[in-house]
């Protein structure tokens, strides 16, 4: 198997946007060193791999041969063929897990589902903060905060939700803002919608034109036209 210390380098040091030259400063060598080590002209010294993979922090088997062990790896294999669109956040080759994961970098997604009675439902499952371009004509569930056109279906978000309104309920960890909302809203938050179908939950004050069912809410409620 092919050694490629010097490609995972130069990709990890790309991917972070270091210069060789910081690189060079944290490893204790030279710029020339660093260079060739990414061109594979020569290795770094057998005490530095240990330090080099913290740094990235990568394995050995990743540094070596740009592939993780096979303990660490994920089977994609383990995920149900149930139709449902999934979006992982990856950085490079890693998946980021909830505690990692950098709020301020969002999905970007442009949704281009057929709108027809006869089209399939697509439900889409997000692992992390998004913005969708487009409508969803089945329901959206979200690790974090969604910011997108209509939603056919229920929402499940353990962050807030943005949308142009929604066909079923919303169950928000925190803000709901969005068009109008046939179904129930439970929200960790406060609720800014046009209208709501049925009952409505809310930690914080209520802004909408109308609410048809049953109200719980430790803030105030405005009622807006």
């Amino acid at each position: 198997m092919k050694i490629m210390i010097g490609e995972f380098i130069r990709n990890s040091r790309r991917e972070r946007n270091i210069s060789q030259e910081v690189l060079a400063e944290e490893f204790g060598v030279s710029v020339q060193a660093v260079s060739k080590w990414e061109t594979g002209a020569s290795f770094p010294d057998i005490t530095l791999l240990p330090t080099i993979a913290e740094y990235f922090d990568a394995d050995l088997n990743e540094l070596f041969f740009c592939s993780k062990s096979e303990s660490q790896s994920i089977s994609f294999d383990e995920i149900t063929d149930d139709e449902r669109l999934r979006i992982v956040q990856l950085k490079g080759r890693k998946i980021l897990s909830v505690d990692q994961y950098d709020s301020s970098i969002r999905i970007m997604l442009k949704t281009q589902l057929d709108k027809s009675n006869d089209g399939p439902t697509v439900n889409v499952e997000i692992w992390g903060n998004a913005d969708i371009q487009g409508d969803i004509n089945g329901d959206l569930s979200a690790k974090q905060g969604v910011n997108c056109g209509r939603v056919e279906g229920n929402v499940t978000t353990e962050s807030g939700i943005n949308c142009g309104g929604v066909g079923g309920n919303v169950d928000a960890g925190c803000g709901v803002n969005c068009g109008h909302v046939e179904g129930n809203v439970n929200s960790g938050g406060g609720v800014n919608c046009g209208g709501i179908g049925g009952d409505v939950t809310a930690s914080h004050d209520i802004h909408c034109s109308e609410i048809k069912g049953d109200v719980s809410c430790k803030g105030n409620i405005f009622y807006e036209k």
